[in-house]
């Protein structure tokens, strides 16, 4: 089976073979370029070089095609990304809209725009690279996280309690041009992940997010799963059990089960839903110094879940400073190991 179809066996529950590691390299890319943190992420020569770096050394089956991931739509919308720290990441410098009254100075993305261009034929040109030896998929935002970007994200979240039909149009808005944006890799052939981490609860609530990001959430992936896309990820960090049941009938067929939430509880999620989850290792262990550590915890987490088919295995989103040999430490000890350690 070539990475793609090992997924697809995945999702469905069927996967016998050891699971695939997918570790969040995003910031992590630069690491890969010559390009200094604050500048990486503008071309597509600078992309697809790096990221072909990241497959040689890592051994990936699998690659998602972001950096920046939640300033791509806002900047097609017309914020301005801030790059001039050289020491840190680059981010929007300034909301696009002060209150929900001023939406309508919004505007309409009727094509990609921005960036979204470079993303979406660094993916179409390393797919095209790696064909079937390694799955590529590119990278967009969830609606509450555009939504957050471009709006400020503390007022975001209060507004969901004293505006929430004026956070709802916000949401559509946002959703609108997240489509136009998956349309884009779409045509050209490509998958997507949907990043989406402001949406976890404790910052949102079961009923916010029942009432105000499910609707969206739902929109997107009934229109991946009209397209016909077998692979729908939605990636959102934190301790996402209070609202597991609504993610699984979101539409999406991967979901996230991050380090913060306790083993025994994983356990029970895989038993219970019959889709594919990435259970994440937690970065700050990924980056220690000790690999008995590192190790120790895999085994931990094969010792709780012994071999379950619908299981991914990956990572918080690793730092620039996380060592290179401890990511290909982790790929080799699984391969190595894993029929032994359940």
């Amino acid at each position: 089976m070539n990475p793609k179809e090992k997924f697809l066996t995945t999702i469905k529950g069927e996967n016998l073979d050891i699971p695939i590691f997918c570790p969040a390299i995003y910031d992590y890319k630069v690491n890969f370029s010559n390009i200094p943190l604050n500048l990486f992420g503008q071309t597509e020569s600078e992309l697809v070089d790096a990221i072909e770096k990241e497959i040689q050394f890592l051994k990936a089956e699998v690659v998602t095609c972001g950096y920046d991931i939640y300033n791509i739509e806002a900047e097609a919308l017309g914020a301005t990304v801030n790059r001039e720290e050289k020491d840190f990441f680059p981010d929007i410098s300034k909301a696009l809209i002060t209150n929900l009254g001023e939406m309508d100075k919004l505007p309409v993305l009727k094509r990609t725009g921005g960036r979204m261009p470079v993303f979406i034929n660094t993916t179409k040109e390393l797919s095209r690279r790696f064909r079937d030896n390694v799955y590529i998929r590119g990278a967009v935002s969830g609606p509450f996280s555009l939504a957050g970007t471009i709006y400020r994200n503390d007022q975001l979240i209060l507004d969901c309690i004293l505006d929430p039909q004026g956070v709802y149009q916000l949401l559509d808005y946002c959703t609108d041009a997240i489509l136009t944006y998956i349309r884009g890799f779409l045509e050209e052939g490509q998958d997507v992940v949907l990043f989406d981490s402001l949406a976890s609860p404790p910052l949102i609530s079961p009923e916010i997010y029942g009432d105000l990001i499910f609707p969206f959430h739902h929109k997107i992936f009934e229109f991946l799963k009209n397209a016909g896309v077998q692979n729908r990820p939605l990636i959102m960090g934190g301790n996402t059990l209070p609202i597991m049941d609504k993610l699984t009938k979101t539409g999406a067929n991967q979901l996230l089960l991050d380090y913060v939430i306790p083993l025994k509880d994983i356990g029970s999620v895989l038993d219970h839903y019959n889709m594919a989850f990435r259970i994440n290792i937690d970065p700050g262990l990924v980056a220690c110094n000790d690999q008995n550590q590192i190790a120790n915890q895999i085994k931990k987490i094969f010792g709780f879940l012994g071999h379950r088919s619908n299981l991914l295995i990956g990572t918080g989103i690793l730092s620039k400073e996380t060592p290179l040999e401890n990511i290909q430490f982790i790929r080799e000890f699984i391969t190595e190991h894993y029929h032994n350690l359940y």
